[in-house]
């Protein structure tokens, strides 16, 4: 059956491309992060990126059985994760649109991890069905919006909290920093919240086997000798590098239909 539902979700994801869905948006990212290759190389780039897209989202419909779930999603780092949690200080984990990120919100609390996320508020069907999925999971939400006090209590409590780093930003909320050479405006809530924390930052990023399990790379902790908004800068910049190699190391991978580089430096 997940045989089955894989294939149908890659067939699913190489229609969308087909049809257009997003596919000026797509090859316009991958045009900025890929400008040495051809024209054919990053159309080859995106296919893939749609056709793993698929993939993704079928597994989030038709997961696997809990345990099933845990043997086929596997981590490396997690003595890192495990030496940061015992700071006592909590954890914050830099995570991106990268790989199938659903499955591993899914399995972190079943390996023992107290996760909540900050997530942007979405009205589709589609989305009330996922974070409702999420919080069965064990997963906890917090709005992106006014939730600063519940995030440090998070932290201080000694859990994990997950934000996203790879969604364009309006200037009001974001900071520019360099990624794949051109300025994108991101986040700075991960380096803030670690900050003030004095939380350990990690980078966590699923990347698909051949077999067709998951390993999670955990990467840090991040740190910077700097202070005040130089650090945050700092540590905004190195969690953004380590995404941009992954991306190049795993360019289908990526959520190339988001407009990442929307905003753009006065």
């Amino acid at each position: 059956m997940r045989a089955v539902a894989l294939r149908a979700g890659e067939w699913l994801g190489a229609l969308a491309w087909l049809l257009g869905i997003r596919r000026r948006v797509a090859l316009d990212g991958l045009r900025r992060a890929f400008p040495t290759a051809t024209e054919l190389e990053r159309k080859r780039m995106g296919q893939a990126a749609y056709r793993q897209l698929g993939r993704s989202f079928a597994e989030v419909l038709f997961p696997p059985p809990a345990g099933e779930l845990l043997r086929a999603v596997r981590f490396e780092g997690w003595d890192l994760y495990e030496a940061a949690l015992a700071q006592g200080h909590g954890v914050v984990c830099a995570v991106a649109h990268f790989g199938n990120f659903e499955l591993l919100v899914r399995v972190a609390p079943g390996r023992g991890m107290k996760l909540s996320i900050i997530v942007r508020s979405l009205g589709d069907a589609f989305s009330r069905w996922l974070f409702k999925s999420r919080l069965r999971s064990g997963v906890r939400h917090l709005p992106d919006r006014g939730s600063s006090a519940d995030a440090l209590a998070v932290l201080r409590r000694g859990e994990v909290l997950a934000i996203a780093i790879d969604q364009n930003m309006r200037p009001s909320r974001g900071i520019f920093v360099d990624f794949f050479g051109d300025k994108a405006c991101t986040t700075p809530a991960a380096a803030v919240f670690a900050l003030r924390a004095r939380a350990p930052l990690l980078t966590v990023f699923p990347i698909r086997q051949p077999d067709g399990t998951h390993l999670v790379r955990m990467r840090g902790p991040y740190t910077t000798s700097l202070s005040g908004r130089a650090a945050i800068e700092d540590l905004t910049q190195q969690i953004t590098s380590a995404l941009e190699q992954e991306v190049r190391d795993h360019p289908d991978h990526w959520f190339w239909v988001h407009r990442r580089w929307k905003t753009r430096p006065e």
